[in-house]
């Protein structure tokens, strides 16, 4: 009987090695294709020793077959051909199935951080190859993006294993920005955050305003007492705890001095007219409001007011920094009581001087009027409460009459104004 020599025709995925007891060494899980040289007309019988280990899953038969690598361990392949005269001969190989490597990989901190910091990825134990999914072949490698991690490792006996995944994720840091409203000392300076994030929350922000003092929150209002330089500090933090920060430097300055004059001193109904000029340092007006429900914007204006009273005026100024200032001063406006009494008149229906009266100034404005006449003996020839009715003479001979005229001016000031007058026909 002749004996065959058994060869390894293909071997898929893995390499192998024959010692010098004829010993194929393979890895687990794998198809390895076995043969011997082909002789036609022959017959060929394979026969695993151990199923359990492999399996034979197609061309028993055949010169050529394919096993399946079930579990670890050590069998035996056997194979007898049968040429076409009936003649038989056999051989035999001893092939051990080594498991695949099972590789753990850990994290050296946190798998979830923020922008800027990284964490690293550990295989957990020492093998021939490395080879991570990014392309980097190392025991372990510095990561500081979102991503999915796997190691795929060798060993010794050339068998290749992959382990399962770590995922990790980067949180962004916010992208800091703020703006400020008033650079005024004195005045209050508004100051808005416009930080942003592409995901997670803004949950914290932090002002430091340079003068030694600090804020918490999204719009903040701070009064700087004195002018100069600041700088400013904006602290933005997440819902995860990333942070980001921002600082800038920031003018404070002097305000304005609101201040003006004013001519005359004093005005009256009579002279109801008044000049204001602005004297304000190193600022423009905004308002002129002069206490009557009027305003102007002009530099010097010019206003006539209507009624008597104290009026408050007030100034407001700005100059080219936007910083405001005002200033009020009172001005009064006199009442000028003027009333005329003719001393005589003649009621005789021509048309001209027929009636007695008085004559004045805003006499609509009086808040009480009397107006009564007496004959020489003293007895009351005529009297009204109606400013616009006046004493016609009518039966009345001619002489002289006295007559009493008792007001309450539009300031409620109580005038009592005494006369004569001359009837003439």
């Amino acid at each position: 009987m002749n004996r065959l020599k058994l060869v390894i025709l293909l071997i898929f995925a893995f390499a192998f090695k024959i010692n010098a007891q004829n010993v194929v060494h393979l890895c687990e899980g794998d198809n390895h294709n076995f043969g011997v040289p082909p002789t036609v007309g022959s017959i060929y019988n394979w026969q695993v020793k151990n199923t359990i280990i492999a399996t034979i899953v197609s061309g028993n038969g055949t010169e050529h077959i394919i096993i399946d690598l079930n579990n670890p361990g050590v069998f035996q392949l056997f194979v007898e051909e049968i040429d076409a005269n009936g003649c038989s001969g056999y051989d035999s190989i001893l092939v051990e199935i080594h498991a695949k490597p099972t590789p753990n990989i850990f994290a050296l901190g946190p798998i979830s951080f923020c922008e800027g910091d990284s964490v690293r990825l550990q295989v957990d134990s020492i093998y021939i190859s490395n080879i991570w999914n990014n392309g980097i072949s190392a025991i372990s490698i510095l990561v500081d993006t979102t991503a999915e991690y796997f190691i795929e490792v060798e060993d010794t006996n050339g068998c290749v294993g992959v382990s399962s995944s770590i995922f990790t994720l980067q949180h962004p840091n916010p992208d800091v920005a703020f703006s400020i409203d008033g650079i005024c000392e004195n005045m209050p300076s508004l100051f808005t955050d416009l930080s942003t994030i592409p995901t997670d929350v803004i949950t914290n922000r932090i002002w430091y305003f340079g003068d030694g003092s600090d804020a918490y929150g999204d719009s903040v209002v701070h009064i700087y007492e004195d002018n100069g330089d600041y700088h400013i500090k904006l602290i933005v933090i997440s819902d995860f705890g990333c942070l980001d920060s921002i600082s800038r430097v920031i003018s404070i300055y002097n305000q304005p001095t609101a201040d003006f004059s004013f001519n005359p001193y004093t005005i009256s109904t009579l002279q109801p007219e008044v000049l204001f000029t602005n004297t304000s340092y190193n600022a423009n007006p905004e308002l002129w409001s002069f206490g009557d429900s009027t305003f102007s914007i002009l530099e010097n204006p010019i206003h006539i007011y209507d009624d008597p009273g104290i009026y408050d005026i007030w100034l407001t100024v700005s100059d080219s920094n936007q910083c405001i200032d005002s200033v009020s001063k009172k001005i009064i406006m006199y009442y000028d009581f003027v009333l005329y009494m003719p001393d005589s008149f003649t009621p005789n229906d021509d048309g001209d001087n027929d009636t007695f009266g008085p004559k004045g100034m805003r006499m609509e404005k009086y808040q009480s009027f009397q107006f009564i006449v007496y004959n020489r003996w003293g007895s009351k020839v005529f009297e009204t409460e109606n400013i616009a009715e006046w004493w016609d003479g009518n039966n009345a001979p001619i002489g002289v009459y006295s007559w009493i005229i008792t007001i309450k001016d539009e300031l409620g000031k109580i005038r009592k104004e005494v006369g004569s007058v001359n009837l003439i026909r």
